[in-house]
């Protein structure tokens, strides 16, 4: 999990603006994570899992980006970032208990 949101901040970070901000709220969920691992927490890991899986609930959210120029042309790095996303979201589901 850790892997795929190292990834995916990386990844919006060199993509700059206006991804790069995603990065910002990856790197917070990572630390949750970072801290739960930490602290040998279960109830802190399962939080920080939830709220890794919230990105992707809903219409406009993290699942619904798109890595594009602002004439709407997708970017090349579209299709790694699809990648991680499904990266991160089956490694959350899988540490679901």
């Amino acid at each position: 999990m850790r892997q795929a949101l190292a990834a995916l901040i990386e990844l919006l970070e060199s993509v700059g603006r206006p991804f790069a901000s995603y990065a910002d709220g990856l790197r917070n969920l990572d630390r949750q994570v970072e801290e739960a691992r930490d602290r040998d927490s279960p109830e802190l890991l399962q939080h920080a899992v939830r709220n890794i899986l919230r990105l992707y609930g809903g219409m406009g959210s993290f699942a619904d980006l798109i890595l594009q120029t602002p004439q709407g042309v997708a970017l090349p790095e579209q299709d790694e970032f699809y990648a991680l996303q499904q990266q991160l979201f089956e490694a959350a589901r899988d540490e679901l208990r």
